[in-house]
């Protein structure tokens, strides 16, 4: 159970990597500290720092220097845990229900107020040229 747990760590991140066309082994210490910032919207800090410890026994039995000790992947580590400790107590930015807020539909041929002065004031897809002197 645990080998299948390290295997699927190591091969999640194998895929993160080659999707963002970078080498997973030998993995440079930005690679794996940007690894860790990915997973932190995705896991809580314990099953990240299991998995920078999988990928580092991955780089340890290929006989390759692990990045986990770095002090980018350290500070990094410990910025996660910290936000993981307070993620209770940190207020939400927007009220939900201010985000969704239902609109009426308008009238066909009726346009909003955004976009009438958008039309109004002619905005263009391109810049405007301008003249060389």
């Amino acid at each position: 159970m645990v080998a299948r747990i390290r295997d699927r760590s190591w091969t999640e991140f194998v895929a993160w990597c080659q999707a963002r066309r970078l080498r997973p082994l030998p993995a440079h210490p930005w690679t794996l500290a940007a690894y860790a910032r990915w997973c932190e919207t995705r896991h809580r800090y314990p099953v990240i720092v299991r998995r920078v410890k999988d990928i580092a026994r991955a780089h340890l039995l290929n006989a390759v220097p692990s990045p986990h000790r770095h002090p980018t992947v350290t500070r990094t580590l410990r910025a996660i845990e910290r936000r993981d400790r307070t993620r209770d107590r940190r207020a939400a930015l927007f009220v939900a229900d201010d985000l969704v807020a239902a609109e009426e539909p308008l009238p066909k041929g009726k346009k909003s107020g955004q976009e009438r002065s958008a039309a109004r004031r002619g905005l263009r897809t391109t810049p405007p040229l301008v003249s060389r002197r």
